[in-house]
């Protein structure tokens, strides 16, 4: 927000107010995206938290993050017709966006009630947190040395507790065989679980499973999008096989280097009926 030579001294003032107020927002949220350890949705909500004190109003300033079709919001955000909006893009792709809203009409001023150092502003902050996403995804894409090993412990933990909650019976599964990355160690931020299923029930017994598995992957994908910001249609990949057809196919396997670790399948359902 420049000054003007020519303006009386209250002008001036108000313009620096404003521009401390810009200054401060951007410390903040400078400081929000440099803890890095924190889940995207946490720094989100820190990045909102600071953006209605550097508005014009900000008592009628609320904001809202779109990332991925996925929306994160200040608790007071109302949909009104006065915005401002700024595109979040990762390596010159647009995934998301950031607004800035009046919660009731404002006098004019340049896009509609806001000021133009405002939509600079936003877009300042838009940009920061496209540059973020960036590093977020590179770092637990796995461009540095070795992978994090929260990524295959905890897919580990949860393939093990997929592998007891089946109920054998009811879904007609005779074994479940963990593999690949999980399996090996070296599950990237990325990575499937990847299974294989052993049945020899009836068709319903399949299309059962295959639901109830569906379930579980969506649940899983939600959790990894949680803690590291990366969307996935589901996280796990299933292999079913046939009775007979498991016995060709895991030799074949085991001939061909593939190390398959044997999961207890259906432990937690008996502790409960017991």
């Amino acid at each position: 927000m420049g000054l003007n030579p020519q303006s009386d001294p209250a002008e001036e003032l108000w313009a620096l107010r404003e521009r401390a107020k810009e200054l401060r927002c951007l410390y903040k949220v400078s400081s929000a995206l440099a803890r890095r350890e924190e889940p995207p949705p946490v720094v989100f909500h820190s990045i909102l938290s600071a953006i209605p004190p550097a508005w014009q109003f900000p008592e009628e300033t609320t904001a809202r993050i779109e990332y991925f079709g996925r929306s994160y919001a200040l608790p007071d955000f109302v949909e009104t017709p006065w915005r401002l909006r700024s595109p979040i893009s990762i390596w010159r792709t647009q995934v998301g966006s950031i607004e800035v809203l009046y919660k009731n009409e404002k006098p004019t001023a340049w896009e509609g009630p806001f000021l133009r150092e405002e939509q600079v502003l936003l877009d300042n902050i838009g940009h920061r947190v496209g540059e973020y996403l960036e590093w977020k995804q590179r770092e637990l894409g796995g461009e540095r040395l070795g992978s994090e090993p929260e990524h295959w412990r905890w897919r580990q933990r949860f393939a093990e507790r997929v592998a007891a909650t089946i109920d054998p019976k009811r879904f007609g599964v005779r074994t479940v065989y963990l593999y690949g990355s999980t399996e090996l160690g070296n599950a990237g931020v990325g990575s499937d679980i990847d299974l294989i299923v052993v049945c020899d029930g009836d068709a319903r017994q399949r299309k059962d499973l295959e639901t109830w598995l569906e379930g579980w992957s969506l649940c899983l994908a939600e959790v990894s999008f949680e803690l590291y910001g990366l969307p996935s249609g589901g996280l796990l990949d299933v292999r079913y096989m046939e009775l007979e057809q498991a016995k060709g196919e895991l030799t074949r396997f085991a001939a061909g280097g593939t190390t398959l670790q044997e999961l207890p399948v259906g432990t937690a359902t008996v502790r409960k009926q017991a």
